[in-house]
């Protein structure tokens, strides 16, 4: 879908869809704190992390938010990832040519 294509993109959707899943205000999410921090539980980790899939339009490890415990290091991966991945489909569509 790639909906979240830059990095204050995805640090908002982020943000706002962890708050959503712990009921709690956006402005309570430390980007800094450990999710840990907000006893986000693990059906709650891996349905992020599908949604985050989706909203990329990429795969990604289903162990996401615990190798990357915190909004600030998760986008930072995302970010990373993201643009590696677009590299990989560009080069991909080039050598089909």
């Amino acid at each position: 879908m790639r909906t979240l294509d830059s990095r204050e993109k995805i640090h908002e959707w982020l943000v706002a869809r962890v708050a959503a899943t712990l009921n709690i205000a956006k402005d309570a999410i430390d980007p800094d704190a450990p999710f840990s921090q907000y006893a986000l539980d693990s059906l709650g980790a891996v349905t992020l992390v599908m949604d985050l899939e989706q909203e990329l339009g990429t795969d990604l490890p289903p162990t996401l938010l615990w190798d990357y415990p915190s909004v600030h290091q998760c986008v930072a991966f995302l970010a990373a990832h993201c643009k590696t991945a677009t590299t990989r489909k560009e080069l991909a569509g080039t050598n089909a040519n």
